[in-house]
């Protein structure tokens, strides 16, 4: 059969699949780096190229780093495809790494690197499967799609540029990392700045100035005690995911700062939106600063989620693509998937917004950002054989 044949295909190539994992870790793809992020989509398109692939390097939304689009055909029609999704680019790396970021070492089972985890492993265990099936002949029920963007940090922009162009599909796969897990459902993400204002005064002029930044303080207790609420102001029982992400005010050590701007990180549950976490910041700073009308404050969405909002999602209920995928990775696996919900945030409800099916499912922990990241090998190669498993199997009766 040929999806035993392409699980067999992978484990005999493990060693030069490991080894296209560690290369394109050693390419320093931090986000809003142009040059290497191109050099990333070359490294994507190599083999994909080689094995037969159609592959372009289009717009991706933001100038000077292209998106990796290939596409594996099989005679079906182009909104039947089936889309593999992942982001090359990463965050800088902290200064506490104990070996080289982008060294792409492999020690313990582990392979390290900066962004491996989120998500060098998906990505590249993506381009991976397709080149397999590729190599090996197969011809999958549908065309198989590989997209990689290099702006998923701007609120998916390289993947809504790819649907904007005309990209379509029936299903699509989230490479973003699950622990291997199919996942459900993930929170949206809410990037709020909070502008506090005061009067400006010198430090020894205390009774005339409004500290801009005391104000402030008081606005984060209050923000950080909120109960968070859905649309008809019931509080829900999901646990808060609220980080104070930035502060910045003040203009020189010996002056009463007249502004402070807040910026909050808050990763909402399926059953909020951006509109229900602007309202219970607003109804926060009410409760923690009086004289509003003299020093109003303003609560506002960044920009990026006005342009490219990130929406939460539940899958709903008895939806056939997780328990075909959990079903590809049980046959790679011998033992049945586990499910889950992401704490953030993967472009699968994009495709959901423009009608196409889609789950995340992916290798590395769900923590993304770590020193010393790392993900196991062994779950990197399962995710490569479930991704060409669930390419052959998806949506069939077998």
């Amino acid at each position: 059969m040929t999806v035993d044949r392409v699980i067999e295909a992978v484990d005999a190539r493990r060693d030069q699949i490991v080894e296209f994992l560690r290369d394109l870790l050693r390419i320093p793809s931090v986000w809003g780096d142009g040059p290497a992020l191109t050099a990333a989509a070359e490294h994507l398109a190599g083999p994909l190229r080689a094995a037969g692939l159609a592959v372009d390097l289009p717009h991706s939304g933001t100038d000077g780093m292209p998106n990796l689009l290939a596409r594996l055909k099989s005679g079906g029609g182009p909104d039947d495809a089936l889309i593999f999704n992942g982001h090359m680019e990463v965050y800088p790396p902290s200064r506490s790494w104990t070996r080289d970021p982008f060294g792409g070492d492999v020690s313990g089972g582990r392979v390290y690197g900066v962004g491996v985890a989120d998500m060098k492993a998906g990505t590249a265990a993506m381009t991976m499967a397709a080149w397999a099936l590729a190599s090996i002949g197969a011809r999958p029920p549908r065309d198989v799609v590989v997209l990689a963007v290099p702006n998923h940090f701007e609120g998916g922009e390289g993947t809504r540029q790819a649907i904007r162009d005309g990209l379509r599909g029936a299903y699509a796969i989230n490479c973003e990392p699950s622990d291997l897990r199919v996942l459900t459902g993930q929170r949206g993400i809410a990037y709020v700045n909070v502008d506090v204002r005061g009067r400006a005064a010198h430090t020894t002029a205390l009774d005339i100035g409004v500290n801009a930044v005391a104000r402030a303080a008081e606005v984060v207790r209050e923000v950080l005690a909120m109960p968070i609420t859905d649309a008809a102001g019931r509080e829900l029982p999901d646990r808060k995911i609220c980080n104070v992400a930035q502060i910045a005010g003040g203009v020189a050590h010996n002056l009463v700062p007249e502004h402070c701007r807040i910026t909050f990180d808050v990763r909402f549950p399926p059953d909020q939106t951006q509109d229900d976490v602007l309202r219970d910041i607003r109804g926060a700073v009410g409760r923690a600063l009086d004289e509003l009308e003299e020093f109003p404050v303003e609560v506002a969405l960044e920009a990026t989620c006005l342009r490219n909002p990130r929406s939460s999602l539940r899958i709903p209920e008895g939806e056939r693509l997780l328990a075909d995928v959990a079903a590809a990775h049980e046959r790679v696996c011998g033992g049945p998937a586990s499910f889950d919900s992401h704490p953030a945030w993967p472009d699968t409800p994009i495709f959901w917004e423009s009608g196409i099916k889609a789950v995340t499912y992916g290798p590395g922990s769900m923590d993304c950002y770590w020193d010393d990241e790392s993900v196991v090998v062994e779950d990197y190669l399962t995710a490569v054989k479930t991704y060409a498993v669930a390419a052959l199997t998806l949506g069939l009766d077998t």
